[in-house]
């Protein structure tokens, strides 16, 4: 089996410019982006947007850009896709892949929080894996409100850190370092938060949905094992038990025992008309 790549602080993606590991960030979204539940959630979400040829789409938080592409096929003909994330980085490689695939995407840096788009100019808002990393929700959801038109869509996708699993051996260690992930990211439970927060935010015909993806691949979710390990162990996690249930994973990969489970909430929601 090949080695598993190997990723670490992935709960800075709100500091990648900082990081000095834009690479590393790049790699890992090169990564989970081709992922075949990815795609599929991709798509989904895509199509809760509702859109048609003509319209506004910003994908926020848009990584390499991978989603803002798919967006402007969407909108075409005549319409406008706008990729916006935190870091310079980011926004610099999504737009040279654009132009170098000939696709038409504007990409702006920019925070959730403070989006530089024009009031009521957005017909569909989407942000996956990011709302995990915001530290005021609230104000990132009064903005979304601020740039759609009424009768706008938006479109969240994210993880709850505290529904995601491994087998393990040690199960007592193992809910350990799943906390601890889960504690070292700024929103780990947003997920089963989503319903509450858009209806609190004057977002109607509000609708979530949670996906389970269990897989026994190693080569594919093989790295969130060593992800853990690191987390784990800055947040104190005693050291020889991680050894231990580092090892009983490494020997799961290897030897097609390796099982995870992890829940993904999509929540859809519409702009009020008045």
């Amino acid at each position: 089996m090949a080695e598993v790549e190997r990723f670490h602080g992935l709960e800075r993606f709100d500091k990648v410019d900082a990081t000095g590991e834009q690479a590393m960030f790049f790699a890992f979204l090169d990564r989970i982006e081709g992922l075949p539940d990815v795609v599929r959630r991709r798509l989904r979400s895509c199509d809760f947007l509702r859109l048609a040829p003509g319209q506004h789409a910003v994908d926020v938080g848009c990584g390499l850009g991978t989603v803002a592409r798919d967006l402007a096929a969407r909108v075409a003909p005549g319409g406008r896709s706008t990729g916006i994330d935190l870091s310079a980085a980011m926004v610099c490689e999504a737009q040279r892949r654009a132009d170098a695939l000939g696709v038409a995407v504007k990409f702006q840096q920019g925070s959730a929080e403070a989006l530089p788009v024009a009031a009521g100019s957005v017909h569909a808002y989407r942000a996956e894996r990011l709302y995990q990393h915001l530290p005021n929700v609230p104000i990132a959801l009064s903005e979304a409100r601020r740039v759609l038109a009424p009768g706008g869509r938006i479109v969240l996708i994210d993880q709850d850190w505290d529904a995601a699993m491994l087998d393990a051996d040690d199960l007592a260690t193992s809910r350990e370092i799943h906390r601890a992930f889960c504690d070292s990211l700024v929103q780990g439970t947003i997920g089963r938060r989503f319903r509450r927060l858009l209806l609190d935010a004057g977002f109607v015909e509000v609708e979530v949905q949670a996906e389970t993806v269990a897989n026994a691949l190693g080569e594919e979710y093989g790295f969130v094992v060593d992800l853990l390990d690191r987390t784990a162990r800055a947040a104190g996690v005693d050291g020889k038990r991680l050894d231990a249930w580092v090892a009983d994973q490494r020997g799961r990969i290897a030897n097609d025992r390796f099982f995870m489970a992890m829940t993904h909430f999509m929540a859809s929601a519409t702009q009020p008309s008045n």
